[in-house]
């Protein structure tokens, strides 16, 4: 007696042998082949999520007793991504078969997430095909689908927030358990310094990987690669063939190669291994600041994205020389994203007016984003950071924090102003792992943190600090213009 048989194709439709009775009850069978054409053709869509489990059922229309259910293999892709599954009627089947499909969260223990549903007339030559959409949301990409989607995550908008994610200290509850930083996750966990080089200021930091990370300068080339070691001190490189006044940096976490911008134009890259030399590239920036530089890694290859004072927006798939992909009226301050799609530039432009843009997904011109109304004095957006693809947050002159949330900015309180007749300080710098742990480095030397509803204190300094970056949300770092660089985490 023929069976029902399915296949897992990928984006394309593969035939093998079709496995025998006891093949097919005791495992996923294999699918159709050239002596057994599929039957039904069925086309799986998958927008908005990646998920951990799918299953095909198949009913005979006529007789509801009849059933086979079979496993499909989800996509690897994250987002929008495709499969398609062929299979056999049985010959005791009426023509009319009902194919549902069932997804669910993170794995087949996981909650039903969602279903699609279609009725198919099997023909007895050639073959039918049919589609089935399966929908949810999983915004931030952590393979948790929002509570509002059927799901299990309490917050979609932070990677960094799921069920079963271990308690880290970064003043989120990671585990949706309604707890923010239990006992005893913070124990030990405080500032420590890296000490100081000589004669340097240190303009930038740039981690790649738990507990390491780059230091630039702008003087004399001078560049250190510090990494954590087990008694929780430092061990501090220095390399000094990079020439120039380097003053924003990216380090690839692979490898640690890191790659800079200089004030005056240049870009550059170099290991962390002594005795292989800096590379400088030929791109003349004419003499305008690169002001911020991210990059990615992806298909083998590292492509990064720099904005300059004078508003040019440069791509640099490397080895090859970087590229002007754009240029917008603006003195473009910083630019970041958790891909080339997501990017979002912020700066001023005619230097009164804060601005933002993000990346057009068709390679064109960027995109000015309508930003609220900002106060008097504040007149450039300073820094950007995105937490996942619907949030992001930017700040800027006199205590401005904008939330970007589905693609709307909206104002944030400001940071206080605390001396009668003055004003808020300048924050220069921003980052963020979810809404309630926004961290801000103010021109007034200190570091400060946003809970999402008030501005606290979190670090005092004296040294001049001048960059603040983090690769997760319990892992800070920052540098100062006395040479010295500063870690928080575990």
């Amino acid at each position: 007696m023929k069976r029902v048989v399915a296949v897992g194709l990928g984006l394309l439709c593969i035939t093998c042998t079709v496995p025998d009775i006891d093949e097919l009850e005791a495992e996923r069978p294999s699918g159709c082949d050239a002596d057994h054409p599929c039957q039904v053709r069925v086309r799986l869509s998958y927008d908005g999520f990646r998920p951990g489990c799918v299953t095909l059922r198949l009913a005979d229309a006529e007789a509801s007793s009849k059933t086979l259910e079979l496993p499909v293999e989800p996509p690897v892709l994250e987002g929008k991504g495709t499969r398609e599954v062929g299979f056999i009627r049985r010959v005791d089947w009426s023509h009319t078969v009902v194919v549902t499909a069932f997804a669910r969260e993170s794995s087949c223990a996981g909650p039903e997430v969602a279903t699609a549903t279609a009725r198919v007339e099997v023909p007895d030559k050639g073959t039918a095909d049919v589609s089935l959409g399966l929908s949810a949301r999983d915004e931030d990409g952590d393979g948790y689908v929002s509570a509002a989607s059927r799901g299990t995550d309490c917050d979609d908008r932070s990677a960094s927030i799921a069920p079963g994610l271990e308690e880290r200290c970064d003043f989120l509850d990671n585990d949706c358990d309604t707890r923010v930083d239990p006992e005893p996750v913070c124990v030990g966990v405080e500032w420590r310094t890296t000490p100081p080089i000589s004669g340097v200021v240190f303009r930038d930091v740039a981690p790649h990987a738990r507990g390491r990370a780059w230091f630039v300068s702008d003087s004399n080339g001078v560049l250190a690669y510090a990494s954590r070691e087990a008694d929780g001190g430092f061990d501090v490189r220095q390399f000094t063939d990079c020439e120039g006044a380097w003053s924003t940096a990216w380090a690839r976490p692979n490898d640690g190669r890191v790659f800079m911008g200089s004030s005056l134009g240049r870009l550059a890259t170099r290991t962390t291994t002594v005795g292989q030399p800096c590379t400088l590239t030929s791109f003349d920036g004419g003499g305008a600041a690169i002001q911020d530089i991210v990059g990615f890694e992806g298909d083998g290859g590292t492509t990064l994205y720099a904005v300059s004072r004078s508003g040019d927006i440069l791509r640099w798939d490397y080895p090859a020389d970087p590229v002007r992909v754009a240029h917008v009226d603006a003195d473009l301050r910083s630019i970041h994203g958790l891909d080339p799609r997501t990017l979002i530039a912020v700066g001023t432009a005619e230097g009164t007016v804060p601005v933002a843009y993000h990346a057009n997904p068709d390679g064109g011109t960027w995109l000015r984003e309508p930003l609220p109304p900002s106060a008097e004095g504040q007149y450039a957006l300073q820094s950007v950071h995105v937490v996942s693809p619907g949030l992001a947050y930017a700040s800027g002159d006199q205590g401005l924090l904008l939330e970007r949330e589905a693609g709307t900015w909206t104002t944030k309180p400001q940071y206080p102003i605390y001396v009668d007749g003055g004003v808020s300080p300048d924050i220069l710098d921003v980052v963020s792992f979810g809404r309630n742990s926004v961290i801000g480095l103010l021109n007034t030397d200190d570091i400060v943190r946003f809970d999402g509803r008030q501005w606290v204190d979190f670090r005092f300094g004296t040294q001049g600090f001048t960059s603040l970056e983090a690769l997760s949300s319990d892992e800070l770092w920052s540098v100062a213009e006395d040479g010295t660089g500063f870690y928080w985490g575990p």
